[in-house]
């Protein structure tokens, strides 16, 4: 089998309404983006699809992250062009990457297609592929970004319908997150709580003071509450604090350093597919469990986490939930959500198929 073409769809597929912020609330919820520094809204910028094209008509399917990444995935198609079989390993593709989250997220999606293709050649699912699952059901969470606790409760009450157990929620220093917690248990008293500062809460004295305000909620955790270049930082909360902290950790070097500081109680892990494998389970054997990191994806990149969270043993609920939160998936049939879990596929590759009719509605630039 070798590679002989690959197609690159440029897409813009909004967010659903009243998913994100309550009116008011300007947040991007992300950096600039890694390849020309631009910043926006994170859902005003392209995702993508590739099909990695075998010489048998075979097609496998990859997702990167958001971003302005056209230049980037064009040159790694004219790398991976050509290539047999034997000369694309698992987890260790003839394609550029380091340890870091600019120069892996194109990769990975390379990596998501061939594994995918792969499996389709073989007959066999992608965990397979990654050593075998260790969970049939990966947990999910549901989402929402910076809201006032009347949003909150109708959004929680959204997510009770939809099956869900928990809820992931954006925050910054001087949101009235307490008001928030009160608004989700009113609503879902059995649901746990995942508040996500991205560093906001700018130093430990913040953290505390969110952490003071929290007293009366159980089964709530603090997502990289202060800067995480602070390990020192989050070794201090750790011991003054109650609630769990998570890191939000992009390659093995961090984590491997927070792990030798016992800087947090959890770890939300992103990294290459096969890679993340590795990094959840040593996390793991240090008794920290884990949950696979995204980025509000599509369909594609979604299924791949359910594929890497099932093979890693993840028993954190994961937030891969852009599949719900974005207008469309841009798969034929969606991933199944069952009683806040995704199961887990056991047909060939990823288990997806792409949406072709979306593809032409949410098409921005034609396939190259």
């Amino acid at each position: 089998m070798k590679i002989v073409d690959v197609r690159i769809h440029k897409l813009i597929v909004p967010m659903r309404p009243d998913t994100v912020h309550s009116p008011g609330v300007e947040d991007p919820l992300c950096a600039a983006d890694p390849v020309t520094g631009r910043r926006a809204d994170f859902w005003d910028f392209p995702k993508w699809i590739i099909e990695l094209i075998a010489d048998d008509g075979t097609i496998g399917l990859g997702e990167p992250r958001r971003g302005d990444l056209h230049e980037p995935l064009r040159e790694y198609a004219d790398l991976i062009i050509g290539k047999r079989l034997t000369e694309l390993p698992v987890g260790n593709l003839p394609l550029p990457h380091g340890d870091d989250y600019e120069s892996y997220i194109i990769y990975e999606a390379y990596e998501m297609a061939w594994l995918d293709l792969l499996g389709k050649h073989l007959g066999v699912p992608v965990w397979h592929l990654l050593g075998g699952k260790l969970n049939d059901r990966v947990p999910i969470d549901y989402w929402m970004g910076r809201a006032s606790p009347e949003d909150t409760a109708r959004r929680t009450a959204k997510a009770v319908a939809l099956g869900f157990h928990g809820v992931k929620m954006k925050c910054a220093l001087g949101d009235p997150i307490a008001e928030r917690a009160a608004a989700v248990r009113e609503v879902a008293p059995g649901f746990s709580i995942v508040f996500d500062a991205n560093e906001r809460f700018e130093n430990p004295e913040g953290a505390i003071e969110v952490s003071r305000s929290l007293e009366a909620f159980d089964r709530v955790c603090l997502e990289s509450p202060v800067p995480q270049d602070r390990l020192d930082w989050y070794v201090r909360l750790r011991k003054e604090i109650p609630q769990p902290i998570a890191l939000h950790l992009t390659s093995q070097q961090e984590l491997i350093a927070a792990l030798r500081a016992d800087a947090a109680d959890y770890y939300n892990l992103l990294g290459p597919i096969k890679e993340f494998t590795e990094w959840a389970k040593l996390a793991q054997a240090a008794g920290c469990p884990t949950w696979r990191g995204t980025g509000m994806d599509l369909g594609v990149r979604d299924m791949s986490s359910v594929h890497a969270a099932a093979a890693a043993g993840c028993r954190l609920p994961s937030d891969i939930i852009g599949n719900v939160m974005r207008e469309d998936d841009l798969i034929v049939e969606p991933i199944r959500i069952e009683d806040g879990c995704a199961i887990v596929p056991d047909g060939p590759g990823l288990g997806v198929e792409l949406d072709r009719d979306a593809l032409e509605i949410y098409g921005a630039d034609q396939a190259s």
